[in-house]
């Protein structure tokens, strides 16, 4: 018997319309509706005139090309346990012949003496605006890419062929030195020798964002790194600043996690680099890199898929620090917090870090106070 809102003193119908869609409850031995709530009107136009006079059957509204796939999802609500819900998204027309998605969920209500099912309770909810704005984003997240990609690649021949006047005025330097050495005088050798600092600067900044176009270009693969090997070759690498400098590392034992070793000895280089070359005057770096794996609600804060492992590996030096106010701003490319010429550098480093965190699915930030110390934390998956 199909039931209104005139049965049962109105009372499904109270309950139904504070639900977010068509709340229905489907007959499986007549494939008919037992009862359907207002909201069928408010979604889709209809009345529950209008349903009885398609025999109670919602089939008809389903879009043509929705109908099979929707049958077939009906006979899995058949073999749910009490206690499951199962959910499938199909195209209903409105009354003025207007398609929507929606999202149906359904679970058991009733079974007969030997457990078959003969009712399934469902629930449709209009998610078509959802779909029209994931839609929206996907493709805006698509134009982003492209225009990435286009400023990357312009990046990449600009600084390359950059290079060749570069190459130029160097030579012309040197046949200048060399032919017209008494001629030019002590004023114009000096000339000469900022000419040539200025295209070795122009030279390393080239070079610096050479790099950082290869490290978003990289289709290197990821395979299982042990990230204690790494550091490990980082400070083989730096061995001599590092006795220049008496830094002290104090390092934790770090975990084997799916990477591109080359891009993991890259960020540990300009990690520990940073450390380094941001040091008080007069007071040997310390550097301590700490590890530690992500309890299931620190992944809830950070937003990280809950089904993987992560772990947040912390750079912690006793350098100059910087205003809490640059600690997102330092990640920019080309982006300086000091003068040149108190700590020389072209600016890319920490953006280079952040590109490679980037492509690890992981995140990077970065506290900090004045005279105070920084500390640098990455946070990578186990598994990509």
């Amino acid at each position: 018997m199909f039931q209104s809102s005139s049965d049962n003193d109105g009372l499904p119908d109270k309950i139904t319309d504070f639900f977010p869609g068509i709340v229905y409850i489907y007959d499986t031995d007549t494939r008919k509706l037992k009862y359907i709530n207002r909201k069928i009107t408010e979604l889709l136009g209809y009345s529950l005139t209008d349903v009885r006079t398609w025999g109670n059957d919602l089939m008809r509204i389903v879009h043509k090309d929705d109908q099979e796939n929707v049958n077939t999802e009906l006979q899995k609500f058949i073999s749910l346990q009490d206690n499951e819900s199962y959910s499938y998204n199909s195209r209903l027309t409105d009354k003025s012949g207007t398609w929507k998605h929606f999202r149906t969920m359904g679970t058991v209500l009733h079974r007969d003496g030997r457990g078959q099912v003969v009712s399934i309770l469902f629930i449709a909810q209009d998610i078509t605006s959802e779909l029209e704005n994931q839609l929206n984003l996907e493709e805006k997240i698509r134009d982003l890419d492209r225009s990435n990609k286009e400023l990357e690649e312009f990046a990449y021949v600009a600084s390359h062929d950059m290079n060749e006047p570069l190459r130029k005025i160097t030579t012309f330097i040197e046949r200048l030195e060399n032919k017209y050495k008494t001629e030019l005088g002590s004023d114009g050798r000096l000339y000469l020798t900022r000419i040539s600092a200025s295209v070795d600067n122009m030279r390393h900044l080239i070079d610096t964002l050479l790099e950082f176009s290869r490290t978003a270009r990289s289709n290197q693969p990821f395979t299982q790194v042990d990230l204690n090997g790494i550091v490990k070759d980082v400070q083989t690498d730096l061995e001599l600043k590092i006795e220049e400098t008496a830094t002290t590392v104090h390092i934790e034992v770090l975990p084997a996690l799916e990477a591109i070793p080359s891009q993991m000895k890259q960020l540990f280089d300009n990690l520990l680099n940073n450390s380094i070359k941001f040091k008080r005057a007069d007071v040997p770096p310390v550097i301590t890199i700490r590890c530690l794996r992500l309890t299931h609600r620190q992944k809830e804060q950070h937003h990280l898929d809950a089904g993987n492992t992560w772990f947040k590996i912390d750079f912690t030096d006793n350098g100059i620090g910087f205003e809490p106010e640059y600690n997102q701003r330092i990640f920019q490319i080309f982006q300086r917090l000091h003068g040149k010429t108190e700590f020389p550098g072209s600016g890319i480093g920490l953006a280079i870090c952040k590109k490679i965190i980037d492509q690890h699915k992981g995140l990077i930030y970065a506290t900090g106070d004045p005279d105070n110390g920084a500390t640098f934390t990455i946070i990578l998956p186990e598994h990509q």
